[in-house]
């Protein structure tokens, strides 16, 4: 029996299509509603816009929001910026929205109580990303193929295009890579004691996310940083902006790096998010010099890593169509021992 390639398979002739449907999606900063042809933008309630206001009233805020956008009938589907088990809808918590708040909540539960004539569809959104990316490299790579986003935080999911699945643990979690131990250089080792956004230290997040550039730009003295100095300066080849470009990417390099070793299947991994989307070309190419530095056949074929890294231009992924792609079974996340057992 054929594999299923859902990931291949066009989905605008999809019946549901004809459904009222509202996009949306939630990050950090900024919640994005598109209805109709219609695009809005609000504050997220967030740690970011609302740092004073406890995590349990901007979850509920959260929720709210959503429902007030929401049509009386008709689909909703949502691109959350937060670890959550995409099979049940179940959030886990996210550091840049909540803080270390750690919750199990069943958003997608409350949601269909609150309208219950809504077809609610609700994903974290680097899988979003994932299923977004997949669609358009499915022809080329038949394989497996990841998506990490680096951005305010740092995650990754991989899809097996062959099952059109993406595999989770029993939790429903997928790369939360981020909160891996950050690796350092030895003489960059000091900065393994930086804060991470979830409450913990010294991890990759810690380090290598857009708040972390920021904090290892202070703790090295670049008193000059900003998002926009960094971006301009490593455009122009200066030292302080190379050097914490080095920094910064190594770890992100090193996850790579064990993906392969460990997952060689993988065929390609799409890298976006504000953060590697903004510094662009010159992003790559540090990433490179640290995945070609490995001084062993760890590193691979020479061209090996051109092949496998590809960063993606701005704007990068479309989460709004990743979502919707989800919601209409693109890509079907499962747990991984469930998989198995098919």
């Amino acid at each position: 029996m054929e594999p299923r390639r859902a990931a291949v398979t066009p989905t605008a002739q999809v019946e549901t299509a004809r459904i009222e449907t509202v996009r949306i999606d939630v990050g950090g900063t900024w919640i994005r509603t598109e209805s109709d042809g219609v695009r809005r933008r609000t504050p997220a309630p967030s740690r970011i816009n609302h740092p004073d206001v406890p995590a349990t009233v901007l979850v509920d805020r959260l929720v709210d929001h959503l429902i007030s956008v929401a049509p009386e009938a008709g689909r909703v589907v949502v691109s959350l910026g937060a670890a959550m088990d995409d099979v049940t809808g179940t959030v886990r918590g996210s550091g840049p929205m909540w803080g270390d708040w750690l919750m199990d909540r069943d958003l997608v539960g409350m949601l269909r109580q609150a309208r219950p004539g809504v077809a609610w569809h609700v994903f974290n959104d680097v899988t979003c990303g994932l299923a977004d990316f997949a669609d358009s490299v499915a022809p080329e790579s038949p394989a497996s193929v990841g998506y990490l986003t680096v951005s305010s935080g740092i995650g990754l999911k991989i899809a097996d295009l062959g099952t059109g699945t993406v595999k989770v643990d029993e939790d429903g979690l997928q790369g939360e890579v981020g909160h891996l131990p950050v690796a350092l250089a030895p003489e960059t080792a000091a900065l393994g004691h930086l804060p991470c956004e979830c409450g913990g230290t010294g991890h990759v997040a810690s380090v290598s996310s857009g708040p972390g550039i920021a904090r290892v730009a202070r703790t090295l003295g670049i008193g000059s940083y900003s998002t926009e100095w960094f971006r301009q300066a490593v455009t122009t080849g200066d030292d302080d902006a190379i050097a914490l470009l080095a920094t910064v990417t190594r770890p992100v390099a090193e996850v790579l790096r064990a993906i392969w070793v460990t997952q060689p299947w993988v065929t390609v991994i799409g890298i976006g998010g504000g953060v590697a989307e903004g510094l662009g070309e010159p992003y790559r190419t540090a990433l490179l010099r640290h995945l070609r530095g490995a001084g062993s056949y760890a590193a691979g074929s020479p061209d090996a890593w051109e092949r496998r890294v590809r960063l993606l231009d701005h704007p990068g992924v479309d989460v709004l169509r990743g979502a919707q792609l989800l919601a209409e079974g693109s890509l079907v996340v499962t747990r991984a021992q469930e998989a198995d057992h098919r």
